[in-house]
């Protein structure tokens, strides 16, 4: 077990984000950022500069994405 099962949980966590945020649900984010991370992690491991960037600016997105959220719903009410 080469990347500590690392690249499973970052697709199950992925999976999970694409299903929340399809229902439109602020926890697909949070998700998102979890999967994220351990793809970083991986990333390190596997020595994939390009993983790591990636995975890094999805973290940035999503954070991004949910602080916009956050901003439209509050202003809703």
């Amino acid at each position: 077990m080469k990347y500590y099962g690392l690249d499973w949980i970052g697709t199950i966590l992925g999976l999970m984000s694409i299903y929340y945020l399809g229902r439109k649900k602020k926890i697909g984010f949070v998700f998102r950022i979890a999967a994220s991370t351990f793809w970083v992690m991986f990333g390190v491991i596997a020595g994939t500069t390009a993983g790591i960037v990636a995975n890094v600016v999805v973290i940035l997105l999503s954070l991004s994405g949910l602080k916009q959220w956050r901003t439209e719903t509050s202003n809703e009410q």
